[in-house]
């Protein structure tokens, strides 16, 4: 029991300590096109492609409505989102289909007053070119799209503004 329980304690390190790990030799994100809910900066059904915003650091947030730990980020995302808007930084989020029904996502935005770009992800294609296995995941990219950092779990205020200085410097 207690060896169970430290093997537990060790991979769960090991998972946290990775989750915030830098992304490496700073590889492009695929470019991706992604149609948006409705929101007061977005018309529903329009569309926006990652290069649109070449030139500007990118957080790109991997989310869906029923999961609990996305629940607890998105207010400290969207705070994020304003603040830093005036700085170039874009925000776009983008919601696994596989719980929640694209119903179930324009709702969640509606709840939570999210103003950045947001969509769903169709057809699972940019979850799965980004490797995204556990949500919330969040992917800061520098200006030229290069991976700065991944981070899978909650973030808060204070970690986002520092992953978001590390991006743009």
């Amino acid at each position: 029991m207690v060896f169970s329980a430290l093997l537990l304690v060790a991979v769960l390190g090991a998972a946290c300590a990775t989750a915030a790990a830098p992304a490496g030799d700073a590889d492009p994100i695929n470019d991706f096109q992604l149609t948006l809910f409705g929101n007061e900066n977005h018309q529903e059904g329009s569309t926006l492609n990652l290069s649109d915003y070449v030139g500007k650091p990118v957080v790109v947030n991997f989310w869906y409505p029923s999961c609990p730990p996305c629940r607890l980020e998105m207010p400290d995302l969207e705070a994020s989102s304003r603040k830093h808007a005036a700085n170039g930084i874009e925000f776009i989020g983008i919601m696994n289909l596989v719980l929640d029904t694209v119903a179930d996502g324009q709702d969640f935005i509606e709840e939570f007053g999210i103003t950045y770009a947001i969509g769903p992800d169709s057809d699972g294609s940019i979850l799965i070119d980004n490797k995204v296995i556990g949500f919330p995941t969040t992917i800061f990219l520098n200006d030229k799209h290069e991976v700065v950092r991944k981070w899978a779990g909650v973030l808060n205020a204070e970690k986002l503004d520092e992953l978001i200085a590390e991006a743009i410097n």
